[in-house]
């Protein structure tokens, strides 16, 4: 009997004893452990002159890592007078000027997608093509 009650207390020691070793990282929050992703945003500021030399357009870009097109702020104004001819906003690829009195915006392309027909004429006279836009100034 008095064997039974030291065989008892000697493993609920060793238990008690054993758990006490146990060594676990105490975290704060359990949803730290998710991946983290960075949200770069990146601001960039360009200006271009026409090809006569008589408006400059001012692009001011904003690329974020999570969005592949760029956003675009643009004001086209008289290199004279400094006056605004043309003030926007565009979500696209690029904009430049197409010739002395437009620019054009050009869109982002995403996914291309498989044309119906084998034959490229089916293709090329298609209005699924991404169009290009110009955008003409008064001035």
């Amino acid at each position: 009997m008095l064997s039974r009650k030291i065989t008892i207390i000697f493993f609920l020691t060793l238990t008690i004893f054993s758990f006490g070793q146990c060594k676990t990282i105490k975290n704060g929050n359990a949803g730290d452990k998710e991946s983290k992703t960075l949200m770069i945003q990146e601001n960039k500021k360009d200006s271009k002159l026409n090809g006569d030399k008589t408006m400059n357009l001012v692009i001011k870009k904003k690329v974020k890592s999570e969005d592949p097109a760029t956003f675009f702020e643009y004001i086209v104004y008289n290199q004279k007078t400094r006056e605004i001819i043309k003030k926007g906003s565009f979500r696209g690829s690029d904009i430049d000027w197409y010739d002395n009195n437009s620019l054009q915006l050009i869109p982002y392309i995403g996914i291309e997608q498989k044309p119906i027909s084998d034959n490229p004429e089916d293709f090329l006279s298609s209005e699924n093509k991404t169009q290009i836009t110009i955008i003409k100034l008064n001035y």
